[in-house]
């Protein structure tokens, strides 16, 4: 060790706190170290190895040569060269002083390595100190960015800038303002403001404002535009104003937007004003009045003064205000219609309003905007003629009323004739006297019990038997009737004959069991054919391919061809006709639903295509928790491997193919998708893809039959589910289905 770091190394295992060099070594973001004439690194010390999270003990007995280093050094012409870890030791043996920047472990050093000389006054090593400058090399270069960032924003933004010196001269002018004002900034820089300000006073008081302090603005124009400009002090450390920046903004635009606003608005307030329907504004949270029209001062009684005082709930009745309070919380965008509202006017009685309510923004705050037209007389004479008009409104069925008691109180001609009995013989007597129900089941009627509680009213299918015996089925509603102050039934019937209805349902259910059977044969005839037109085809192509071989040397070059042809025809038919069969066998018949793990289901179907997954390189990212279902386990694993194999297939020729299977719920339902980022497909085919044999690329660019899809979809359908794509031409496509939950 040199007998300089000697002295170094005393001071510092001292650690004398009053030692000049511990101090600067256990303060500074520096790292001293020494090295003997092989590079063997004797002595490391400083600050900056704690920031790094290192000690000397990782530095002391290592040699310089073998730490990370990636430098550049100035030569004498000026120009830079790389500098390994080497070449700088060999340097500064050789009596050169050598300084450099390094990156060491993500953190940035200006590293400066000397020769060290021996007593004898010859170099016996190497001494050296870097400088953390980390914080240095990032404030210049968000500085730098910041400064780019400046230039592009000035100079994009239709504004002009500039900037002037206290003494008036124009330091700077740039923008693109410049450009719509015809202005190039030579023209303007290096003058000064008493130059441009010519015979303006108000330019020179807004400057004369901004040289004492304070912002400035004044209003000008140029080339038939109207300008605003806007002056702002700059002051240094001892706030003395330093210099005066300044924009100019093109406000023609703004002027006419807010005279056309000025001209809407008193548009608007006369047409408000004078609407012959009642009209005011509330705010939404408060519920304070804001504004009240002439209409509505007739209408209540209470001035504009009394109207700004109140709120919106002191307009309605009490026991109304809950229902007011909700709807105006649950408003939505646009026209909300409230017909027939309850209102009081200032003398305590009632008028009943058809409201229409939009939110808006009023004086800035978020409020609603009320219009209303008086209807009491209309609801008066509804409430006085209610259960007429009931009953005017089913005259196409039979209409019976019935009081509390279950007597029949009214039914019309339409009734007495379905019921075959004489209109008004049954009016007085319990409902007996005209049917007896049925309610055909127990849940029927738990489930009518509790529609009455919950809605007051309840539609059933039932069977009413007749005095006669006779059974017909109806369809009935029934509800209660309120008509306060009015001797009112306890509820009506509707009741609508269905007999024909139920026996065509019955019709098509057995037509349905008999479809089902014929469903059943075609497909028991789809398998025995596809079993059956195979063989032919075979045989066709083996004795095509004999012939070939038997005959080789005397069948022409063109005849082979011929032969080619013919056998990979008979070859493509009879794969067509193995996924006809396939097709056959995926039939909701065949479904054997139990409780699957889709996990399992999956590890299994990407055990299954892990050689092509392999060999295509495929990324597959499984999200969210995958669920059991109730389903057909061995169709869930076709549907996967289909849709799993159509996206490594389909991929594209530039990327790596990626393969995202995910599952989330969805009203009941599990909606599952798999998505890759493959070649994609056009809109206009999404539904084409799911037809049988339907192929979108040519067989010599994506080989197969086309069925796949097919198979997919009717599996889907087999469980209750759906499936759709979504999908854009060169980024890939999302396949998603949904399948019944456990």
């Amino acid at each position: 060790m040199s007998s300089r770091f000697q002295t170094f190394q005393t001071a510092i295992e001292s650690e004398d706190p009053k030692s000049l060099l511990n101090y600067i070594l256990r303060s500074s973001p520096i790292v001293l170290f020494s090295t003997d004439e092989t590079g063997r690194i004797d002595f490391a010390s400083g600050k900056a190895l704690d920031m790094l999270g290192l000690d000397s003990s990782a530095f002391v007995g290592t040699n310089f040569v073998e730490h990370q280093w990636n430098a550049e050094i100035r030569e004498e012409d000026g120009t830079l060269r790389k500098l390994s870890q080497t070449e700088a030791l060999q340097l500064a043996l050789h009596g050169r002083e050598i300084s450099a920047e390094i990156e060491f472990l993500g953190r940035h050093f200006a590293v400066r390595l000397s020769p060290a000389m021996g007593e004898d006054g010859k170099i016996h090593g190497t001494v050296g100190i870097s400088l953390d400058i980390t914080e240095r090399i990032i404030a210049e270069e968000i500085l730098e960015k910041r400064t780019i960032d400046f230039q592009t924003i000035i100079g994009a933004l239709p504004v002009v800038i500039f900037s002037i010196s206290p003494e008036g001269k124009i330091i700077l002018a740039d923008g693109k303002g410049l450009e719509r004002l015809k202005i190039n900034s030579k023209e303007i820089v290096g003058k000064t403001i008493f130059e441009r300000a010519g015979n303006r006073p108000e330019v020179m008081d807004a400057f004369r404002a901004a040289l004492s302090g304070e912002e400035s603005i004044y209003h000008s124009s140029m080339n038939n535009l109207l300008l605003e400009t806007r002056m702002y002090p700059r002051f240094n450390r001892k706030r003395e104003v330093q210099e005066i920046l300044g924009i100019v903004y093109d406000i023609s635009d703004r002027l006419e937007y807010e005279n056309r606003l000025k001209q809407s608005e008193e548009k608007y307030r006369g047409l408000f004003q004078n609407n012959p329907q009642i009209m005011f504004v509330f705010e939404r949270t408060s519920l304070n009045i804001l504004a009240v029209n002439k209409t509505a001062i007739a209408s209540y009684g209470y001035t504009e003064e009394e109207f700004l005082k109140m709120k919106i709930s002191d307009l309605r009745p009490e026991e109304d205000r809950p229902f007011l309070f909700q709807a105006i919380k649950t408003l939505k965008e646009g026209q909300n219609s409230f017909p027939e509202m309850k209102h009081l006017r200032k003398d305590g009685t009632s008028m009943y309003l058809d409201i229409v309510s939009s939110p808006i923004r009023f004086h800035d705050m978020d409020s609603v905007l009320v219009s209303g037209m008086d209807v009491t007389e209309r609801v008066k004479m509804q409430r006085e003629n209610s259960f007429n008009l009931e009953v005017i409104s089913q005259v196409n069925d039979a209409i019976i009323s019935i009081d509390g008691e279950q007597n029949i109180t009214y039914y019309n001609s339409y009734a007495a004739k379905l019921y075959e009995v004489e209109e008004g013989e049954c009016l007085g007597k319990h409902y007996t006297s005209m049917f007896s129900e049925d309610w055909i089941s127990d849940q029927n009627y738990k489930e009518a019990m509790e529609d009455w509680d919950r809605d007051g009213a309840s539609k059933r299918e039932l069977i009413h038997t007749l005095r006669s015996g006779r059974k017909i089925s109806v369809e009935s509603n029934f509800k209660k009737i309120r008509a306060g102050g009015y001797l009112v039934p306890g509820l009506i019937m509707v009741n609508r004959d269905i007999s024909e209805k139920v026996e065509a349902r019955t019709s098509l259910e057995e037509a349905l069991v008999r479809l089902a059977k014929t469903n059943k044969e075609l497909e028991q005839f789809a398998y025995i054919a596809s079993h059956d037109l195979q063989e032919p085809l075979r045989t066709i192509a083996s004795y095509l391919q004999l012939l070939e071989r038997k005959f080789s040397e005397e069948i022409k070059p063109e005849m082979k061809e011929f032969i080619r042809v013919a056998v990979e025809a008979a070859k493509r038919q009879q794969g067509l006709i193995e996924s006809l069969l396939s097709y056959s066998r995926v039939g909701s018949d065949s479904v054997h639903r139990s409780k699957v793990d889709t996990n399992e289901v999956l590890e299994e179907v990407l055990k299954d295509l892990s050689s092509i997954i392999l060999e295509s390189e495929t990324k597959l990212t499984l999200s969210g928790t995958f669920p059991e279902i109730n389903a057909d386990r061995d169709q869930i694993r076709r549907l996967f491997s289909n849709l799993i194999s159509n996206g490594i297939k389909f991929r594209s020729p530039n990327r790596k193919p990626e393969i995202r299977i995910s599952v989330k719920q969805d009203q009941g339902n599990l909606e599952f998708s798999i998505s890759d980022n493959g070649i994609g497909m056009d809109s206009k085919y999404f539904d084409r893809i799911f037809i049988i044999f339907q192929k979108l690329h040519a067989r010599s660019e994506y080989p197969g039959t086309g069925i796949g899809l097919s198979i997919c979809k009717k599996i889907v359908e087999n469980h209750g589910g759906k499936i759709w794509v979504q999908s854009s031409v060169g980024r890939g496509s999302e396949f998603s289905f949904t399948l019944p939950g456990v």
